[in-house]
């Protein structure tokens, strides 16, 4: 699987599990995954979709002047009785290859949160030095890097932020220490983003709006859990994606990081909980 098709399948699955919707060939022009753009022709997209379809990884869900799509299993106009998840034997030579690894502490990275602010979009407007996108008319906060991770927002018409943090090279640990780096972050995006409102407020907007709400109450769609092999992989580039009956998707790959290439296992979630639930259920279940 070529890095464009992995990020392609990473993509898919977000829009499908954690926005719940199906996806076109326009979600795929220009998207993100992980804090790498990629870009893509409308004939390459169909391609992939193609492909995908072949393999039985997405399907049709309905036409329009365009064709939807959505994964194999997840059709929204219509609920499907049985879902077909992909599972992987345990006779397959990826499970001896992952018997002999020594991992490191799990970690979580490729995080989106979301949270409202009555309008705010109104407020953000205002300010000519941030971009538009004249697809959707989203507004676009230039991104920062803050200690190796980076940070985008998103302002959308309805009103609702959308936070994206890209930190798979070093991936906040799953204890005290990591929880308190991950924290310290959205409390620097907090503080951020009001002062740009704030600034943003003193333009002659006569709209009343509301503070940027405590970052515990921001509510986290997507996070990827993560262990690493201490160990360094001098095999082949490998991806395998499995899903179980949550609609939680497991990966085993290759991650390459500077010159060194380890094996990854990760899990990705896409669930609706509060920063504050997450940390409940992390720290103290």
């Amino acid at each position: 699987m070529s890095e464009l098709d992995d990020a392609i399948e990473q993509h898919m699955a977000y829009i499908v599990l954690s926005i719940g919707r199906p996806f076109s060939f326009k979600d795929f022009l220009c998207f993100e995954v992980d804090g790498e753009e990629y870009k893509a022709s409308h004939g390459t997209v169909r391609n992939k979709f193609n492909e995908f379809t072949e393999k039985e990884i997405i399907e049709l869900d309905y036409k329009t002047n365009i064709a939807f799509y959505t994964l194999k299993g997840h059709k929204f106009g219509k609920k499907l009785m049985t879902p077909n998840h992909t599972g992987v034997s345990h006779n397959h030579p990826v499970y001896k290859l992952l018997e002999n690894l020594v991992l490191d502490k799990q970690s979580f990275h490729n995080i989106r949160l979301t949270f409202k602010v009555p309008n705010i979009y109104r407020t953000f407007s205002v300010n000519t030095t941030f971009s538009v996108n004249p697809r959707n008319w989203d507004i676009q906060i230039p991104s920062w890097n803050k200690n190796n991770a980076i940070v985008r927002v998103m302002i959308h018409k309805t009103n609702t932020v959308s936070v994206a943090i890209a930190c798979s090279r070093e991936p906040f640990t799953l204890d005290p220490y990591g929880i308190n780096d991950f924290t310290n972050l959205l409390v620097r995006i907090e503080e951020r983003l009001q002062s740009i409102l704030d600034n943003s407020n003193m333009i002659n907007v006569k709209e009343k709006y509301d503070a940027i709400p405590d970052y515990g109450k921001w509510l986290m769609t997507m996070w990827h859990l993560n262990r690493d092999a201490l160990q360094e992989y001098m095999g082949k580039g490998i991806s395998i994606t499995v899903e179980n009956a949550q609609h939680i998707i497991y990966r085993i790959y290759s991650k390459q990081v500077d010159k060194h290439k380890h094996m990854r296992i990760e899990k990705q979630e896409y669930r609706r909980m509060t920063v504050e639930e997450l940390i409940e259920e992390t720290l103290y279940s």
